[in-house]
């Protein structure tokens, strides 16, 4: 991870995320949660290509908790000096991590369900917490994707995610 949540324990991110100015927000949490839920399938897995797909999951998303908090501010201070350019283009680019939350959640959700006659049995709600879990990151990042694009205001660049988000189901 990069900067802002590198070497810290869960419980200072956690603090972060409740301190009001952070940047750690809701695409932070959406991405944390479908960390986990790689993480937690990654362990559950006994194929070596699924650990390894899962351990890529589970890296991109944590560098996706510190690309939203970026994005984000970046959004803030382009909107606060009132560049209206800047904040069209730095919105755009913080539509596109929530985005790839989505897929990251998706992607290890659909590997769940492939791996769910592999894993014994005393071990399927470990496998329920998985799909919760990237349940919890593909509303969260979905409902920021919504409100960033309410905020844009361009419909056809709208439509352009909305399709993207629908094709990648």
């Amino acid at each position: 991870m990069g900067s802002c949540v590198q070497g810290i324990s869960l419980e200072q991110f956690l603090g972060q995320v409740a301190q009001r100015g952070s940047w750690l927000g809701g695409g932070s949490a959406a991405a944390l949660s479908a960390a986990l839920a790689a993480a937690l399938l990654e362990k559950l897995t006994t194929r070596p290509s699924a650990a390894l797909r899962l351990r890529r999951s589970r890296r991109e998303c944590l560098r996706l908790i510190e690309q939203d908090a970026a994005c984000f501010a970046r959004v803030i201070q382009a909107m606060r000096a009132g560049r209206r350019e800047a904040f069209v283009r730095s919105l755009k680019v913080a539509i596109d991590v929530p985005c790839r939350i989505i897929f990251q959640a998706r992607s290890v959700r659909r590997q769940a369900r492939a791996s769910q006659q592999r894993i014994a049995r005393q071990f399927h709600s470990d496998l329920q917490c998985v799909v919760a879990l990237t349940q919890a990151a593909e509303q969260g990042a979905a409902a920021l994707v919504r409100t960033n694009l309410s905020w844009l205001a361009d419909r056809t660049y709208a439509r352009r995610i909305n399709r993207r988000l629908r094709a990648a189901r």
